[in-house]
């Protein structure tokens, strides 16, 4: 396979429709030849809620305030954003 070319995006809603769109296309891919699989399942989900989560994220002021920027120090560490990353996609996940 050939590098695909990768889709520019300008903001984070371009993004999301980037990311939706590739969720729709591995759940397709999924009925197709994946044989329904439940794992991939999930990570179509995931991509689409990473979309979410990006579009919504730089805004929030927890995020800002959890993750920082180039004007603000993070109030967690390294292992700790990973942590409240996964548990903001969790919360998109399971409903």
């Amino acid at each position: 396979m050939s590098d695909p070319a990768i889709p520019d995006f300008g903001s984070g809603e371009e993004f999301a429709q980037l990311m939706s769109g590739l969720a729709a296309k591995l759940h397709a891919k999924n009925r197709i030849w994946m044989d329904e699989s439940g794992y991939a399942w999930h990570v179509a989900q995931l991509l689409a809620a990473l979309g979410e989560e990006f579009r919504a994220a730089p805004n929030d002021p927890d995020v800002i305030a959890d993750f920082g920027d180039a004007h603000h120090k993070a109030r967690l560490d390294d292992a700790a954003q990973v942590d409240a990353l996964l548990a903001r996609l969790r919360d998109r996940l399971v409903r």
